[in-house]
């Protein structure tokens, strides 16, 4: 009688225990950073994981970091994206393409330099963004957007 109260109490505390059977990874492939301006305007920075491929010696990494410009009414003028390529395999990692697009939502914005490059482990774009009011630019905004790739494959 003792050795079935003593097994029924066991599995009593084992149920009302919280722990779980197994753990689930939270894979996040976006990163999203709102960045505020002082005139209320802002730009919106997200990093997209696009594609990874892994092997036996080398891994590799697609990815997209855009900035998109909101005006102080909270309206889309223009977004850029920087899109680039990374090797790495755990001692190492090397940026191996990097190209920059944009798109324009606002008639108001021009985007008039849009460049990108790479170097080791991080690829970079810079964007340059105009607001003209009669043809005549009365804004200027430039932007650089940069990603780095570290040896493990962490992406900043």
């Amino acid at each position: 009688m003792k050795k079935v109260v003593s097994v029924l109490l066991i599995v009593m505390i084992m149920f009302s225990l919280n722990v779980p059977a197994f753990a689930v990874e939270n894979i996040d492939n976006e990163n999203t950073v709102i960045e505020y301006l002082e005139d209320g305007s802002c730009f919106i920075t997200t990093i997209t994981v696009v594609e990874e491929n892994s092997t036996y010696a080398t891994n590799t990494k697609q990815v997209s970091k855009s900035t998109s410009y909101k005006d102080e009414d909270g309206i889309v003028c223009w977004k850029a994206t920087l899109h680039a390529s990374f090797r790495y395999t755990g001692s190492s990692a090397t940026c191996t393409e990097s190209e920059v697009t944009y798109t324009v939502s606002n008639s108001k914005w021009k985007i008039t330099s849009a460049t990108a490059s790479k170097s080791g482990n991080t690829a970079t774009a810079d964007v340059t963004a105009k607001r003209y009011t009669l043809g005549i630019p009365v804004e200027t905004l430039n932007r650089t957007i940069t990603m780095t790739c570290s040896a493990n494959g962490t992406i900043s």
